[in-house]
């Protein structure tokens, strides 16, 4: 063998694995599947579930928010982290797409929810409060995770959007800031220091750590997990398939054994970014297997199906036995079926009719804002 072809094979064995793509169907498979894990998680606390199989996994699922936050974190830095920075970051365009991703729905289920809580004190039904004025303020300005009010109310599941927002507005403001793209000692500092801050600050509150405070600095929950997602992005450019695949095994059988402990904590979150890491990079090689379209539509509605969820399933579960004589008799493994196959038919309709127009809506005002200014500067 000559020495020429030696070094084209070493060349070849140590080159940079190629970029992902953009469309990371895998990664929308995890958004839905993190959906259901909280949904199973706020049916084993209200209703009960039995201890075995699957199941057990339930009782840790409000760590499902946790890996949404993983992941928003790498996908926010795989779309916006070399769009530039300074000038050329469009701070006020990121802003309004996360807006447009997010509100509209956001609103009109804070909505829904007035009315509805509203309707129960009419007809005389005990709430542990009373809404107030300011719980509407809140979250309507999305908050309420920032240790505002007392409580979740308002459709409280919504304290993760505004969270979600606290890391969108740093994310634009440190671009917007920043000569050049923060890089790995960047984002490991900031990883490190808003874990250190969360823990002390969730410690004060009661908490064993970061993964627990939602209205009551729920903000800051987020921001060493985004970190965490964004320097899993980071990492993905360097892992070839081979690689990927060695991690997501690993981190699907860790996480099998670690989700059925309902006190997981953060060992969850190397598991969460590894998973992550696998599904962006095999997402070409599997992205096209039989079945994974339903799933990556399924992930599509997935916010929808977090956001309305808590309702459907207070509705089912306080309304059924008083409908139906035969209620204790069905099993809660049937139950839990069905009211999710409710939810995911809400959630098909609120993703259609509410959230996907209501963003084309807004991006299309914005893109005609754009054009209108750049006609009357000359530009095109």
């Amino acid at each position: 063998m000559s020495i020429s072809s030696i070094l084209r094979q070493k060349s070849s064995s140590t080159a940079r694995p190629p970029p992902l793509t953009g469309d990371l169907e895998l990664l929308t498979t995890i958004r839905f599947f993190a959906a259901l894990w909280v949904f199973s998680f706020h049916f084993w606390s209200w209703l009960g579930l039995p201890d075995t199989g699957l199941w057990r996994a339930a009782g840790s699922g409000a760590r499902g928010v946790d890996l949404f936050f993983v992941l928003s974190g790498f996908v926010i830095f795989h779309v916006y982290g070399q769009s530039g920075t300074g000038r050329d970051f469009n701070f006020a365009k990121f802003m309004w797409r996360r807006f447009a991703r997010v509100y509209p729905l956001h609103f009109v289920l804070l909505l829904v929810w007035l009315v509805f809580l509203v309707g129960l004190a009419r007809i005389g039904v005990q709430l542990e409060r009373s809404v107030t004025l300011w719980d509407l303020v809140a979250s309507v300005l999305l908050i309420q995770s920032w240790h505002v009010t007392d409580g979740l109310l308002l459709n409280g599941v919504a304290w993760s959007v505004s969270a979600e927002m606290t890391a969108y507005l740093s994310f634009g403001l440190l671009m917007s800031v920043s000569r050049v793209p923060p890089g790995w000692k960047f984002w490991s500092v900031a990883l490190a220091t808003t874990a250190i801050v969360a823990h002390l600050v969730a410690r004060s509150e009661g908490y064993p750590g970061f993964m627990h405070p939602t209205w009551d600095f729920g903000a800051l929950r987020i921001l060493p997990s985004f970190a965490l997602g964004v320097l899993t992005r980071m990492v993905a450019d360097h892992v070839g398939t081979r690689g990927a695949s060695i991690v997501g095994g690993i981190a699907l059988i860790g996480l099998f054994f670690v989700v059925q402990n309902p006190d997981a904590g953060y060992v969850l979150l190397p598991l969460f970014a590894g998973l992550i890491l696998a599904a962006a990079r095999l997402s070409h090689h599997l992205g096209r297997m039989p079945g994974v379209n339903l799933f990556v539509y399924l992930g599509e509605i997935s916010y929808s199906t977090y956001m309305v969820h808590t309702l459907i399933l207070l509705i089912y579960s306080n309304a059924g036995p008083r409908i139906f004589g035969f209620w204790d008799r069905v099993p809660m493994t049937l139950h839990a079926i069905i009211v999710f196959l409710i939810i995911l038919a809400a959630s098909s309709v609120s993703y259609h009719l509410i959230e996907k127009p209501a963003r084309n809506w807004l991006n299309r005002r914005w893109s005609r804002r754009e054009t209108a200014r750049a006609a009357s500067e000359g530009t095109i």
